[in-house]
């Protein structure tokens, strides 16, 4: 039902702030509800390594959500695609990522992006900050929402890629949430008559968790769709069933397993016997994580390991800052960034992303494979603990792996993870002095020389885009270096 307008603040959350919405696109919110069937593992199956996980279904139970759709306004601007984004709950809201945005590729290649709004702590919010879930920030708006548990994630997601896909039923409309909601004509579909292709299933961190434990159980049974994206993923699905047979996280508190409910890291691949292609793009944080999960390459499977980034971005939260002002009315600080044992780290894998999405939209469409990329190397010797370590260069950075212009040519040692007593997932970048700088790159002319041919071979080995390599170009111009 939709679109939906009206409620106590008058936009839905985590709408695109003043002057984001990129020209030629549009942006609405719809309510879709029904029955999501919950699954649980089948008689004798296991989470087993190799990803092949058999699934049967259980009781469904009602539910009510929300997703967001942003879509060209122009049929002949659109590519055909739509990316459907597992939305992020881990702060205790909806989380929506940055594939939406206007730099990102899937704007830049006329695709659609839809936002789905999935498990029960976006709806409701995290205990003792119910007002930061949809209907504690406006229940004018979200007031009839209701997940029953998060269980019923995975079939919400299907029938939300159901409503926006090639054979889409349209969604009902009605009178919404609320008595501001706005109601639409009949048989209203919220992709405007744009003749969808194909789908892509993205999701972050916790959300490319979920969606390990899809593209393993329920996409077997269901196959909405045509590839998969999974960003900073460590290797441990979901259970399907919280309360349900199989090992959790240990070191997730138990009043928080119905929320994060995650496998051990690395404790299983990807099924190799789908043909819908995955593509796992992860930061230096995940390499350690995703190690005993590492697979070969394959005609459906990719594993992008980009160096010197880390899990939390170094441009997450970019853009982001003005809508939480807008709607929370501050930023939303962020205890994983606070923690961290030295300055946050800066880099930022976007570029990388938007390359893995150009080549995803060939391989789902025409079958041409990305270009394997190196992956982080190890060093010969373990820690003292046992514990495999990175091989790192005399500079304190990690070997192998894509090298984005900013790491090749560094200006300062880039780690994925804090070396501090306390965990976290914004690593650290530490600055070189000024004497290292000069010693590297002995004049200005030096180091964007060496910048530019980082930028020529990340664009000849496919993991930076010609149109990501000018901004870059230009940017080391401008940089104050040495």
């Amino acid at each position: 039902m939709g679109p939906i307008v009206g409620g106590s603040h008058g936009w839905p959350f985590a709408a695109a702030g003043d002057g984001r919405l990129p020209s030629g696109y549009i942006e609405e919110e719809y309510f879709l509800e029904g029955d999501a069937v919950h699954y649980a593992l089948a008689p004798g199956a296991e989470y087993a390594h190799d990803g092949r996980w058999d699934v049967v279904e259980r009781e469904p139970s009602r539910f009510r959500t929300r997703f967001l759709v942003r879509r060209p306004v122009d049929p002949s601007r659109f590519s055909g695609t739509v990316v459907v984004n597992w939305n992020n709950v881990s702060l205790g809201f909806d989380y929506v990522g940055r594939l939406r945005d206007d730099d990102s590729e899937v704007i830049a290649s006329g695709g659609a992006w839809v936002g789905a709004s999935v498990q029960k702590v976006g709806l409701d919010g995290l205990p003792g900050a119910e007002a930061r879930g949809l209907i504690g920030w406006d229940e004018e708006r979200y007031g009839t929402l209701s997940i029953l548990h998060d269980d019923a994630s995975f079939d919400i997601f299907t029938q939300i890629a159901d409503a926006v896909g090639p054979d889409r039923a349209s969604v009902d409309a009605g009178a919404g949430a609320g008595a501001g909601a706005g109601a639409g004509a009949d048989g209203v579909d919220p992709m405007g008559g744009l003749a969808v292709e194909r789908l892509l299933a993205a999701g972050e961190s916790q959300s490319a968790c979920r969606l390990a434990t899809y593209y393993n159980a329920i996409q077997p049974v269901a196959r909405p769709f045509d590839g998969f994206l999974l960003i900073v993923y460590a290797g441990g699905g979901t259970r399907v069933e919280a309360a349900g047979p199989g090992p959790a996280l240990e070191s997730i508190p138990e009043e928080l397993r119905s929320v994060l409910n995650i496998l051990p890291f690395g404790s299983h691949r990807l099924r190799a016997d789908l043909a819908t292609p995955a593509l796992v793009l992860n930061s230096e944080t995940e390499v350690l994580w995703y190690l005993p999960a590492r697979q070969p390459d394959t005609s459906t499977h990719r594993l992008w390991e980009v160096a010197g980034t880390a899990h939390l971005d170094g441009g997450f939260g970019e853009g982001m800052e003005a809508e939480w002002q807008r709607d929370f009315g501050e930023v939303i600080s962020m205890p994983l960034i606070e923690a961290v044992a030295g300055p946050p780290n800066t880099l930022s894998y976007g570029p990388a992303a938007n390359a893995a999405l150009r080549h995803l939209w060939s391989w789902m469409k025409d079958g041409v494979l990305p270009p394997e990329q190196d992956r982080v190397e190890l060093a010969a010797e373990s820690s003292s603990a046992g514990l495999p370590e990175l091989l790192r260069d005399e500079l304190g950075n990690a070997v192998g792996g894509i090298r984005l212009p900013d790491f090749a040519v560094p200006t300062a040692t880039h780690v994925g993870a804090s070396v501090g007593p306390v965990p976290d997932l914004a690593g650290t970048s530490t600055p070189f002095t000024p004497e290292r700088l000069r010693a590297l790159y002995p004049d200005h002319a030096a180091y964007v020389e060496r910048y530019n041919g980082a930028v020529d071979e990340g664009v000849a080995r496919g993991f930076l885009l010609e149109e990501d390599a000018r901004r870059l170009r230009e940017q080391a111009a401008a940089a104050p270096v040495p």
